[in-house]
């Protein structure tokens, strides 16, 4: 079995400030001057650091990069800036490279502090594959040891280890997945994170390199979407094996195309006035220029009140229009919305809200889960409680489906219905726009799952569940 490239991460966050006056460095109670051809001293470097540039001549322009990380460019005299390296001693390289007016000329040198304190690592490897134990390998600074490595599942702990070496015997579940994840965590609460990939490593004689589009949903903890999460942090996995992030960027910057459903069935008879308002109050807030919008009836038959458009105020008159009547075709409309976005090249989303599961529909749940699968458009359902007889099957049924595709499901009442259809708003302006190269076996119309990682167990990435190629 081929373990898959792991991240590892080995810089801190820097918190630089420019220096415009001496007053200002009166927060820096330590100073480390950088001089080429001298060593700096062996101090150790932690907290905030008044950090200055000797260049050697006049006139220059000073870049500096710590960790691989630029954190000034064209610095002028006195060559001075503050940055927090964070509350413990850990190894940095700094790399510093000056230049003389139009370029005449030009030095660089590098420089490492606090050299042999590792920063925090960990890495997950097989130390017994066949009988299913996995280690944990840790680095840390030595003011700030490891506490715990705890084995995830699903965004559940399944596993944890106090104490080295951090081994683990994975549940059989877990490793048949062919992916294993882990996070260590220090005294002070500084986490780091690994995983295990079976199909770590392809070899192939026949490859085909592609490039796949994927739209990315980010949560903590308390279910908020997060928009605030830095490019390094994602991994992809594409049919269990890392893909390259070719772009990374916010979604929001790009065009949507939306596909309203609305429960048009007799049992919403007495909630249709203030279902439409909610969701005339979502279109409003949502789109903007180059956005599209389409409207469907949720009734017996399906019914299309608005194909998709940029007019705000066509959408309106369609929604205003709806008049409750007949059984819930739910998955028939599914299908109807699917395959009218399918083609478009915009950001895609269906927003569903509906009281009940389906009572009328032409397909069936199968049908529509694996139409609405493979076109890889997140749905999203606002499940209204209006005192019909749902069921809890009717819901779960629901969160599959979402999940599927990248989407949720969110419960409603009459008190909080627009805040349901905010919380859809919310989810989609924090998306991020993930473009991945794979090399892999040129197969046609092969399923691949996918699965997005974060480099934190506080956050979990939600996007569709895989595609079928070309």
């Amino acid at each position: 079995m081929k373990a898959a490239q792991r991240y590892r991460k080995t810089a801190v966050l820097l918190t630089v400030v420019l220096v415009v006056s001496f007053a200002a460095t009166a927060h820096a109670s330590t100073q480390l001057v950088l001089t080429r051809g001298e060593q700096p001293p062996s101090t150790q470097y932690k907290g905030v650091i008044e950090l200055t540039v000797d260049p050697g001549f006049d006139d220059a322009r000073v870049t500096i990069s710590i960790d691989g990380q630029k954190v000034a460019e064209s610095l002028q005299a006195p060559y001075r800036l503050v940055v927090d390296f964070g509350p413990t001693a850990v190894e940095h390289k700094i790399a510093v490279v000056a230049t003389g007016p139009k370029r005449q000329q030009r030095i660089q040198w590098h420089e490492t502090i606090n050299h042999g304190h590792l920063p925090l690592t960990v890495r997950i490897q097989p130390v017994d594959y066949a009988n299913h134990v996995f280690e944990a390998f840790t680095t840390a600074p030595i003011e700030d040891p490891v506490t715990v490595v705890e084995l995830w599942d699903s965004g559940k702990i399944v596993g944890s280890a106090t104490e080295a070496p951090f081994r683990f015997a994975v549940p059989a579940e877990v490793l048949a997945s062919g992916f294993i994840q882990v996070t260590a965590r220090t005294k002070s609460g500084e986490e780091a994170a690994d995983f295990w990939s079976a199909n770590g490593e392809v070899h192939a004689e026949s490859i085909e390199v592609r490039t796949v589009p994927i739209f990315v949903s980010v949560v903590d903890n308390n279910g908020n979407t997060r928009n605030d999460v830095d490019r390094s942090l994602f991994r992809v996995l594409d049919n269990g094996s890392e893909a390259k992030i070719l772009e990374f960027g916010k979604a929001f910057d790009q065009p949507i195309s939306i596909a309203l459903l609305l429960d048009a069935s007799a049992s919403m008879t007495y909630s249709i006035e203030r279902a439409t308002k909610a969701a005339l109050g979502f279109v409003q807030n949502t789109m903007k220029r180059g956005d599209h919008c389409s409207v469907y009836a949720v009734q017996e038959v399906p019914r299309r009140r608005q194909a998709l458009t940029d007019d705000s105020a066509l959408v309106a008159k369609a929604l205003l229009g709806i008049r409750p009547s007949g059984q819930t075709a739910l998955y028939d409309a599914i299908d109807s919305a699917v395959r009218e976005l399918r083609s478009e090249k915009n950001r895609r989303a269906i927003v569903v809200l509906t009281d009940g599961g389906d009572t009328a529909s032409i397909d069936s749940y199968d049908d529509v889960k694996k139409i609405a699968g493979a076109a890889g458009i997140p749905i999203y359902f606002i499940a209204y409680d209006t005192g019909a007889a749902s069921s809890a099957r009717d819901v779960d049924l629901l969160k599959n489906l979402a999940a599927d595709t990248g989407g949720f499901v969110a419960t409603a009442t009459e008190q909080n219905l627009q805040a349901k259809y905010h919380e859809i708003e919310r989810d989609l302006r924090a998306q991020f726009a993930i473009r991945y190269q794979i090399t892999d076996y040129a197969k046609p119309n092969q399923w691949r799952p996918i699965r997005v990682l974060v480099a934190s167990p506080k956050l979990t990435a939600r996007t569709i569940r895989g595609y079928f190629t070309p």
